[in-house]
């Protein structure tokens, strides 16, 4: 029967002390995995912002040079222009040598055909460059202005992500803090757990050294012979059960969340104990159990 409720101690003790800090600590590691996420997000987004602005840089380079080639067509255009105008005076000019045969006249119709022909695929392939400098400049605003919108926008997932980033930081300096009091008042109880426990079994040594205190991480086993605590006749504490359930229920009152729990072998040393008890310790953190009839009686004090 002790064995069994050696087995049953250990589950007692963690479904009673583990649940304190499992929602905290699970939402810690939550927020610092979303932390951790979004500042990848937020390098990519960098990443990808300095890529578009390097191909910005570069299609406004393109632009220049578009625009300046442009301007030399737009030059060569007016050098024609005026060479075309010279050449009409240089006609002009030289037809009056010409005048006196046909031959040499046509001759240099012929000529100034050419010429004109010539000056005419000239201009068209000027026109044409010029329309194609003309198209590929308009190409190159319309994916400029393209690139401006999606650097805008990423500028703006930035600016989201990095209020974002702030209050998870803020949230996560919340919760090591939390954290950190948590272990902070655990490491405490703890101390104070294990001082509470030392004096106790130090008093329940004078009390009789037929006490059995045994110390069991958060749970402090005291095994008694039954006829210690309670009388042969009537279910009654004895002075010696009366001044352990007084000394236990002082511990048990000590440590805040604290609980007690009686094993003893019959209904009326039981109810005799938690009689003997109430008051001292709240009824919902006094438990008891009635086993067999057996020669001892057990008292564990759980210390969460």
């Amino acid at each position: 029967m002790i064995r069994g409720c050696l087995f049953a101690v250990p589950v007692a003790v963690l479904l009673l002390s583990g649940a304190g800090c499992i929602v905290t600590r699970t939402s810690y590691e939550l927020k610092a995995r979303e932390t951790d996420s979004l500042r990848s997000a937020l390098g990519a987004l960098n990443r990808e912002k300095s890529q578009l602005e390097e191909e910005n840089a570069a299609l406004s380079k393109r632009v220049a040079e578009g625009k300046e080639a442009e301007a030399a067509l737009s030059k060569q255009v007016k050098e024609m222009d005026e060479s075309l105008k010279r050449l009409g005076e240089g006609l002009t000019g030289s037809r009056q040598p010409y005048n006196g045969t046909r031959i040499t006249r046509d001759r240099f119709i012929d000529e100034l055909l050419e010429r004109e022909r010539a000056t005419g695929r000239r201009i068209q392939e000027l026109t044409a460059r010029a329309e194609g400098y003309e198209k590929d400049l308009d190409r190159m605003r319309r994916e400029a202005a393209a690139r401006e919108a999606e650097v805008a926008d990423l500028g703006n997932k930035l600016s989201v992500l990095a209020s974002r980033e702030e209050q998870l930081l803020r949230e996560r300096a919340i919760l090591s803090g939390r954290v950190e009091r948590i272990r902070e008042e655990r490491t405490g109880s703890s101390l104070r757990r294990e001082e509470t426990f030392s004096l106790l079994s130090a008093g329940l040594a004078k009390v009789s050294t037929e006490i059995d205190v045994t110390p069991l991480g958060p749970v402090l086993r005291i095994v008694v012979p039954e006829r210690l605590v309670v009388g042969e006749r009537g279910g009654n504490l004895t002075k010696t059960g009366a001044s352990i359930v007084s000394k236990v229920s002082h511990a048990v009152s000590d440590l805040p969340h604290a609980s007690l729990l009686v094993i003893a072998g019959g209904k009326a040393a039981a109810e005799a104990v938690r009689a003997a008890a109430d008051g001292r310790i709240p009824r919902d953190r006094l438990l008891s159990h009635v086993r067999e009839k057996g020669r001892t009686a057990e008292f564990l004090l759980i210390a969460q």
